[in-house]
């Protein structure tokens, strides 16, 4: 919608993915650290799926601490899952 200013199916579903994006990342897409070329979108897809955690947020990671190894790997498939959709 900022862009084009017209409502549309494509552009509520990039808004849905940019939205859980934030959520799970932490960081809005006006950010100073996304200018120009450079987005939220850009920044997620190069850490996907192999460093996802170096993108989410600590207060995320942090909930979902565990010492269960079993348990930590399904968080891990779980936030790869969400940050696919965003994507």
């Amino acid at each position: 919608f900022g862009i084009a200013r017209k409502v549309s199916a494509k552009a509520n579903v990039y808004s849905y993915g940019i939205l859980i994006l934030e959520v799970f990342i932490g960081k809005k897409p006006t950010d100073e650290q996304f200018d120009g070329e450079f987005s939220l979108r850009q920044w997620v897809a190069e850490a996907f799926p192999v460093a996802i955690s170096d993108v989410i947020d600590s207060h995320v990671l942090n909930e979902s601490n565990t010492t269960s190894t079993e348990r930590s790997a399904a968080m891990n498939e779980l936030l790869v899952m969400f940050m696919e959709i965003g994507l």
